[in-house]
């Protein structure tokens, strides 16, 4: 039983990276012949249609974790005073500066691929 909870819980990590990361879509375009370098370069140019999806779900999570981060702080009895709300305020302050770097590092990449002379 203790073996299938494992692998429940190691299918449903991979879903969740795979619904936050698009890059495991991507291919290496440094990696083969001229031709092998050719064909990622355009599938990487073809899957960048992806990535404002992914953009939306960053502000999604962003905004929810704006959203605890206010509600956490404003809960919190004192200020210099460490409890529960002062610590789920500080979570919600790290997934969203999390949030921020995944929002500029895909809209980089979707920049690049879809803006840039190739």
């Amino acid at each position: 039983m203790r073996h299938t909870e494992g692998n429940a819980l190691k299918a449903w990590s991979i879903a969740l990276g795979h619904n936050l990361s698009p890059f495991w879509r991507f291919k290496d375009p440094n990696q083969g012949d001229m031709f092998a370098r050719a064909a990622a370069i355009a599938h990487n140019q073809r899957m960048s249609e992806i990535l404002p999806l992914y953009l939306r779900r960053w502000l999604l999570v962003c905004a929810i974790a704006s959203a605890s981060l206010c509600a956490n702080d404003a809960m919190s009895p004192a200020v210099g005073r460490l409890d529960f709300y002062a610590f789920m305020a500080a979570g919600s302050g790290l997934v969203c500066a999390f949030g921020i770097c995944a929002l500029v590092v895909i809209g980089y990449a979707w920049c690049y691929l879809r803006l840039a002379k190739h």
